[in-house]
């Protein structure tokens, strides 16, 4: 994999780059804050936790939380010395499933979850 070019990958990119529903929103607030070992992990990657490449709709429960289960982020390169991990409760793997990707170069994605994640009901409606 290519950390270098993963970083400049999102370097490039802001958070207006993430899907601006609700959902999408409320993860980029809360997910670094609430797995920071996860956050410095794929930091070591060249990732950045707050730009997901796309995120599954995530179920909301009765305690004040949504399970967001799989959140995916983009590397560039080959997935050549990743090791599928896990970080407290949280599974960091490739996956094959994913949409398209428009970065023009070589690419696999990265997926990790279960993220339980706090709902921010302050700012965000969740319809």
């Amino acid at each position: 994999m290519d950390i270098e070019a993963t970083k400049a990958y999102y370097a490039g990119m802001g958070r207006e780059s993430v899907c601006s529903c609700d959902y999408c929103q409320n993860l980029v607030d809360e997910i670094k804050l609430a797995y920071p070992k996860v956050a410095e992990f794929l930091s070591e990657l060249g990732v950045n936790i707050e730009l997901p490449f796309e995120v599954f709709l995530p179920i909301e429960n009765d305690d004040g939380y949504m399970d967001y289960y799989a959140v995916q982020y983009l590397a560039v390169g080959e997935p050549d010395g990743f090791e599928e991990t896990k970080i407290g409760d949280i599974s960091v793997y490739i996956t094959e499933v994913h949409p398209a990707a428009t970065y023009k170069g070589k690419y696999f994605v990265i997926e990790a979850g279960t993220f339980h994640i706090k709902c921010r009901y302050d700012k965000y409606k969740f319809n």
